[in-house]
């Protein structure tokens, strides 16, 4: 039996050094022997493919409610990641105003503009250089403050609120009287408050003050649903990509032939995205809450228990998929749990595509080599990715640039 120490049994389970080094190994052990695992005292670990997507798509019986706060019945705001229909039905609906293809497509120009920046400033540099606070932070953290319509001298800020979020989400949900956050949560709501209070009396062209201003069914969005939306965005469409941009990276570092490959056929960018979230998801796994006593492979698991549902297990089944530890750029089809399932499927999901795209599309033509020579802390599937990683880059020196060189 699988046994983490307590206190806090899920922040034990990721921190341990298993998962903070290469937890693979230990998931084809678990799938193998234990795919049913009890992790703590109510916490139990699902590493099957089949097991997650059954989780994943019956949210009447694996609840998204997990924290602490609900079994108490203390009010909460919000939170659309940890919420069931119908208030995450609500909230969902207002942030599908982010991410509609109109949208995200309307941010390829900037996208590609800065990102060439980027990218030409890390190859300029002689020596490694930290990929992290090159490109794969500044570029998505860059796409929501624009569109939130705030400078891009916060992003920094931005970012630090964004790591801290993410990294006390264990002791949020579990250790609600722990006051981790509450500096970041007063920083925040008070940054966005006067951002609010400014777009209130000057709107002006950008997706919050297109929210300040909408008139739904209800009148016009609350201040409490309007720093919730600031907060997903931030988090959502900033952790994701950035994640997913660092593990591109670690994957044409770790395997030189599928550089390769896509230098020969800039065609590939899409599956080789697709692909990377497979092979390295840039979130290790999601949580629900048992509704009622449910059977998984045999094992039944009480009603009000937490399941850990392991994405980046799924994603590596050998029955879901072939040659599974393998990374095959132009795996088709590829079916993988990198952005969720179901009602909680990734609302940032075609934006994080798009620029993963626009990223590998631009460095890819100018280099012939990179390497990862400091993959930073927390391992390969440490959520958002590392605060830090240091490439070396073998440049190109037959690239062109402009179109002719993206040809």
């Amino acid at each position: 039996m699988v046994q983490a120490q307590d206190p806090p049994p899920l922040t034990s389970f990721f921190d341990s050094p298993v998962m903070a080094g290469d937890p693979f190994p230990f998931f084809k052990v678990l799938r193998a022997t234990q795919p049913v695992a009890r992790i703590a005292e109510g916490f139990w670990a699902i590493a099957k493919y089949d097991d997650v997507v059954r989780i994943l798509r019956d949210p009447e019986t694996f609840s998204s409610r997990v924290s602490v706060a609900d079994e108490r019945g203390e009010k909460r705001p919000p939170t659309i990641l940890f919420d069931d229909p119908p208030v995450h039905t609500r909230m969902r609906g207002l942030l599908t105003k982010a991410f509609t293809p109109r949208v995200v497509e309307l941010q390829r120009e900037a996208i590609e503009r800065n990102c060439e920046r980027m990218v030409d400033a890390m190859l300029a540099a002689d020596g490694p250089v930290d990929y992290v606070a090159g490109l794969s932070y500044p570029l998505p953290v860059g796409v929501i403050a624009n569109m939130l319509g705030v400078a891009d001298g916060d992003l920094a800020t931005f970012k630090r609120w964004s790591d801290a979020i993410i990294e006390n989400v264990g002791t949020a949900l579990f250790q609600p009287e722990n006051d981790a956050l509450a500096e970041i949560n007063v920083e925040f709501d008070a940054y966005f408050k006067r951002q609010l209070d400014k777009l209130r009396t000057h709107p002006q062209d950008n997706l919050l003050s297109a929210l300040v201003h909408a008139e739904t069914e209800d009148g016009r969005l609350s201040e409490e649903d309007l720093l919730v939306i600031c907060r997903v965005l931030l988090v959502a469409g900033n952790e994701t990509t950035t994640g997913l941009i660092v593990n591109a990276a670690r994957v044409l570092s770790d395997f030189p032939h599928v550089l390769d490959r896509l230098r020969a056929d800039l065609d590939l960018v899409p599956s080789f995205i697709e692909e990377t979230l497979r092979y390295y998801p840039p979130f290790p796994a999601t949580l629900r809450r048992t509704t009622r006593d449910v059977e998984i492979r045999g094992v039944t698991i009480p009603a009000g228990h937490r399941i850990v549902a392991l994405l980046g297990s799924a994603n590596r089944d050998e029955e879901a998929f072939e040659r599974a530890d393998e990374f095959l750029i132009d795996r088709e089809p590829n079916r993988h749990l990198a952005f969720g399932m179901g009602i909680h499927y990734c609302l940032g999901a075609p934006l994080a595509r798009l620029e993963g795209q626009i990223a590998m599309r631009t460095l890819a033509p100018r280099i012939k080599r990179l390497r990862v020579v400091d993959a930073g802390e927390g391992g390969a599937l440490r959520p958002g990715g590392p605060k830090s990683m240091m490439v070396e880059f073998e440049r190109d020196p037959a690239y062109a640039g402009g179109a002719a060189g993206r040809e």
